[in-house]
């Protein structure tokens, strides 16, 4: 979290020192698209292991204008994410497939470029998991599903964590960009005294600003 923070404070820094550089507008939205590929990352003291799967988002995002070249990016974002699991000691596999919305929000340094954008941003995310499935060779379930033994589900609805961004922005508003997601929940919610699960994710996407 130290680390967090003080990338924060080095982007409002810059943001603080720049001059001769104006942001084109005061606020702005558009629409984004990307294609990710997400896995668990799991602590090592279990037989559990994730694998990459790939996925996809649509949403839309809305900038303010802070300071001349510092900026505040709200996305939301219908996702659909996915990761393999393995059982190291039975060797079972198994898939898990989620479809939620993400929520991130930038404090972004944006700089101006002969009417083209470069931009890179750090801020908080919040997920929430609309319905989901894990299916093995035996099984398919709702892993959101609470069991009526304990009350609890397999995967926690709720995610938070930090979300990074890079991206460039052309003279047509065409932009793309480049995301990386690191929850800090602990999603295995059924034996969350056992194991520690928390998202990974990477993205690439493109989107455009009206």
């Amino acid at each position: 979290m130290k680390k967090v923070f003080v990338s924060v404070a080095v982007i409002l820094g810059l943001g603080f020192c720049a001059n001769g550089q104006s942001f084109v507008e005061r606020s702005s939205a558009g629409i984004k698209a990307d294609v990710n590929a997400s896995f668990f990352i799991i602590n090592e003291n279990t037989n559990v292991k994730s694998s990459v799967k790939a996925g996809s988002s649509a949403g839309f995002f809305y900038k303010c204008a802070l300071w001349e070249t510092v900026v505040i990016e709200a996305d939301m974002l219908f996702s659909y994410h996915a990761t393999g699991i393995k059982n190291l000691t039975t060797g079972e596999t198994a898939d898990y497939s989620f479809f939620v919305i993400d929520l991130p929000l930038y404090i972004m340094r944006q700089v101006e470029i002969e009417n083209r954008l470069a931009y890179f941003g750090i801020g908080p995310f919040v997920s929430f998991g609309m319905f989901g499935n894990y299916k093995s060779d035996t099984r398919s379930v709702n892993p959101y599903k609470k069991h009526q033994a304990n009350g609890r589900a397999s995967i926690n609805r709720w995610d938070w964590g930090v979300s990074f961004i890079i991206g460039y922005e052309l003279e047509c508003k065409l932009q793309f960009n480049l995301n990386h997601q690191l929850g800090f929940r602990n999603l295995f919610d059924e034996s969350f005294e056992k194991i520690d699960m928390v998202s990974h994710l990477f993205s690439l996407g493109v989107g455009y600003r009206f």
